[in-house]
């Protein structure tokens, strides 16, 4: 199972976040300067998707990741464990997740892919953490299960846990002193005994919970809580429970965040149609009545069944559609019930086998694999029971059967008929479509509640089409007399007689649908909905040739997207500034061809374990920190780094082992806790024996005590040699002609940014430019008052233009001369004169004289003289010749 790429944007969003973070001891400090870095103040706004950092949880970060139902926030999910666990500058282990679900179904669905070898998602965890992975709920947690010292030390932990079962006892019984009135979780437990040595805040257990209870030994690890579906976890209780965890990180997943949400990421519905995730768009049709709904999808599900054979036999993947059918809930007389449809369905000669009842009070669809070949289900009958956590691919129709004086509630379950099969497109478009059918005297208050039934599954009114068919005369006729009435006598017996069908009524019906020949009405709905589904499609290809497929568009307000000024844009149509491109080789199914170089090309060959081996391990044990998470406030405390308690516990781990298995044991700890993209794990365990082979015992021993520092040391010194490599192998590729200068990048037309954009500088490409610091305030300024200057414009850090060899350089400002040249100009502070620097140099200097005399790139500092470098002064003399 492979992510999407708005999937792999998610991560990446959510790594820039940790980035962000890592630079930051505060949290509103560190969300906000994430969004700046985006492009976006959001102390400049508020709505109810961006807005300052709200702070629930003291001391750790509490984040949402924005996905639309169908959006895979499960595989998300679990391929974040990694990225936060790896980013996330702790100074302790993490290596324990706390995984919450809002009801005990979802638990156990979620549990069984977890546990599963064979599930994706478990082969996901299980990929990621070398196969040293123990999922556990909370009743085997409960029984000590997997779940000693020395496994949570070395494995991931991962705890399935229902917020339901797990906190609703509380509060019942959070007043009750006695320990049998406790909740589980918070009761005695000698299976924890053991656990309590190593507690790392000894002095920091939770309140009516025994030292030995399942939430103190969760709590002590610190762990990564993760909350899937995060808006039914909302209670005051629920977050106190969360305080009461202790996390060093909580990453919260759902289509529809609450207003107090710390949003990172947004995932719009195209570009999960675009990957193929989704049904959309929503067809929706208006019926005459309650009747017409039944009729018409069992008709439009027959029909789409047909397309799917024939798909079949040109090589499609099976489909079976199947309806789901909602039921008005059992209060009086005149409303629909479930019992009713399914003696009409079977009535109509419909084998029972294909009709299953899903209720609160029956579940017929237990144990039923409904995407296998030998199932027969093709109609299903609810109320509103197919919540979250429902998940049918081959649900396509939603008919809800309500009569026609009541609302249509179809908030819970119209995301249950979104999810495509296969995730891929299907060869007929009306397979990539979904249904609705419904009938409602108000029919405009129909279509907002399914637009914000939408909108609960993440998605917005731009992902439905209405359907009008106006008047059917075919469908007077197939249910003869309906429609004869008068219109108060049927208003009279709608809710009474709105099921009930003659037998005259159910020999016609039963005869036309049992009729191969498409009828005119399906076939009129069908064209409808391929035209609309075919603009959709359209629309998404557009944007996406464009890349104007931007998720934050709908939540960022209009006046904060800046757009090139009138006085620039026919040049900037010409500029098509030049990139490294790099040759493939040809195969047997391509050409060879130009491609743009990244970074990760320059390693093949790369081999770590022959590299050299000289690590200064100079290392100052810090001092043991004391500030206690409850009274960090604002400030950004995820753990407590070098506990006394925990350098015991990894200390033990030597005990009596002998110098050459510490070693060993030392170099498998320290690999498996470094992780580079294009670096395998074996290869950095060789690497580390190198290192450490020739220490004595007691400097092994002041390694293991500052594990953390001593990866870090490691890393550093890997990071340094890749850098190195990729440097080399940079060089020889221009110098036999493998990498070229090609032109790529073109402006946006319009940017998103801060209401705090730079004032006081004119000539700037956009309306508004992105603010800077002091000393590139002066030199911008220089630059625009400068004759010969025609724009220029603040080049956004990962965002913008970037030169791409063995590092990536974003160089801080382009501008563009009246002449025709193109300058980069990347500014300094007099005090960073280090190895990035010095790269900078060497590959800026090298781009342009690649690129041709009508570039130029100049690294400026205030006053250093640097090799390859100028000063601000030999800048604007370069500008007067320019």
């Amino acid at each position: 199972m492979q992510l999407k790429e708005y999937q792999h944007q998610v991560l990446r969003d959510l790594e820039q976040y940790i980035e962000a973070l890592n630079g930051s001891k505060n949290l509103s400090a560190a969300y906000s300067q994430y969004w700046r870095n985006r492009g976006v103040s959001v102390n400049g706004f508020s709505n109810s998707y961006l807005h300052p950092y709200v702070n629930t949880v003291n001391g750790a970060p509490r984040v949402t990741l924005k996905v639309p139902t169908a959006g895979g926030k499960t595989f998300i999910a679990c391929n974040a464990i990694k990225r936060i666990m790896n980013n996330l500058q702790t100074g302790a282990p993490n290596r324990v997740v706390a995984w919450f679900v809002p009801s005990d179904s979802i638990l156990k669905q979620t549990l069984e892919k977890l546990q599963a070898a064979t599930h994706p998602y478990r082969q996901t965890i299980d990929a990621l953490f070398f196969h040293r992975v123990t999922v556990v709920d909370k009743e085997a947690a409960l029984m000590g299960q997997g779940i000693s010292p020395v496994q949570m030390h070395n494995n991931l932990t991962i705890f399935v846990l229902s917020a339901q079962s797990f906190v609703e006892t509380i509060r019942v019984k959070k007043d009750k002193s006695v320990e049998q009135l406790k909740p589980r979780a918070f009761r005695e437990n000698g299976n924890f005994l053991e656990h309590t040595q190593y507690y790392v805040h000894p002095d920091q257990l939770i309140d009516n919970a025994d030292p030995t209870a399942l939430i103190q030994v969760i709590a002590q690890q610190n762990p990564l809580v993760i909350v899937d579906e995060s808006h039914n976890f909302k209670a005051d209780l629920r977050v106190e429970l969360l305080n009461n965890l202790s996390p060093r990180f909580i990453l919260e997943l759902t289509a529809t965040p609450r207003d107090n949400s710390n949003i990172i990421s947004f995932v719009d519905a195209m570009q999960l149609k675009r990957e193929n995730m989704v049904k959309l768009p929503v067809i929706v049709e208006n019926r005459n009545s309650p009747k017409d709904v039944l009729v018409s999808a069992i008709r439009m599900r027959n029909s789409l069944e047909q397309h799917a054979l024939e798909m079949e036999k040109h090589g499609g993947r099976y489909i079976r559609p199947i309806v789901l059918f909602q039921a008005q809930p059992k209060i009086d007389n005149d409303n629909i019930t479930f019992d009713k449809i399914k003696n009409n369905l079977i009535s109509f000669g419909i084998p029972e086998d294909q009709i299953k009842i899903k209720t609160a009070n029956k579940d017929e669809l237990k144990g039923i694999d409904l995407m296998s070949r030998s199932c027969e289900v093709r109609y299903i009958i609810t109320v509103n029971a197919l919540k979250e956590g429902w998940d049918c691919p081959f649900a396509y129709i939603l008919a809800t059967l309500a009569n026609k004086t009541s609302r249509v509630d179809v908030e819970q379950i119209l995301g249950r008929i979104l999810r495509q099969p296969y995730t891929t497109q299907h060869q007929n478009p009306l397979l990539n479509l979904s249904y609705v059918f419904t009938s409602s005297n108000d029919f405009r208050d129909t279509v907002e509640r399914i637009i914000l039934s939408l909108q609960k599954a993440g998605f917005s009114k731009k992902d439905f089409r209405e359907v009008n068919m106006g008047s059917v005369a075919e469908e007077k006729k197939i249910i003869p007399n309906l429609f004869d009435k008068s219109q108060n006598q049927e208003k009279e017996n709608e809710a009474e007689d709105a099921i009930e069908l003659s037998i005259e009524e159910v020999t016609t019906i039963k005869e036309t649908i049992q009729n191969d020949a498409p009828s005119k009405y399906i076939q009129d709905l069908q064209k409808q909905a391929e035209q609309m589904g075919n603009e959709y499609n359209q629309k998404i290809n557009e944007q996406s040739q464009s890349g104007n497929i931007d998720p934050l568009a709908a939540i960022i307000p209009t006046e904060m997207y800046y757009p090139i000024n009138e006085n620039y844009k026919e040049v900037v149509a010409e500029i098509n500034l030049p990139v490294f491109y790099t040759k493939t080789v040809a195969s047997i199914f391509s050409d060879d061809e130009w491609i743009p170089l990244e970074k990760s090309m320059l390693t093949k060959g790369f081999d770590l374990p022959s590299k050299d081996a000289t690590v200064d391990f100079t290392i100052v044990r810090p001092q043991g920190v004391t500030i206690d998470v409850v009274e960090s406030g604002d400030d950004y405390v995820p753990v407590r780094r070098n506990n006394q308690q925990a350098i015991d516990f990894i200390r033990q781990q030597y005990t009596d082992k002998s110098a050459t298995t510490q070693k060993d044991m030392l170099s498998k700890q320290i690999a498996s806790m470094i992780k580079f993209d294009n670096v395998v794990e074996p290869d950095i365990k060789k690497y580390i024996d190198r290192v450490i082979s020739g220490l004595d015992a007691d400097a092994i021993a002041s390694l293991v005590d500052n594990l953390y520092l001593t990866r870090d040391t490691i890393k550093e010194k890997i990071e340094f040699l890749l850098r190195d490599y990729q440097k080399q192998v940079f060089q020889q590729w221009l110098n036999v002609g493998k990498i070229q200068l090609k032109g790529h990048y073109t402006f946006i037309d319009a940017i998103a940014m801060p209401k705090e954009e730079m004032v006081g500088i004119d000539k700037g490409l956009y309306v508004a430019e992105e603010t800077v610091n002091d000393f590139e305030y002066d030199v911008i300024s220089a630059i625009a008052d400068n004759p010969n200057v025609l724009f220029w414009h603040r080049n956004r850090e990962k965002k913008d233009f970037c030169i791409n060899g063995y590092i990536n350089h974003y160089p801080d400002f382009i501008v563009r001369m009246k002449s025709g040249n193109t300058i980069l100009v990347e500014t300094k502070g007099d005090h960073l004169v280090n190895d990035d620097s010095k790269n900078k140099i060497w590959l800026g200097n090298k781009w342009a004289d690649l690129a041709g005399s009508d570039y130029k790139y100049f690294m400026v500092f205030q006053t250093k003289e640097i090799e390859g470098a100028i000063t601000v002064k030999q800048l604007l003399q370069y500008l007067n010749e320019l």
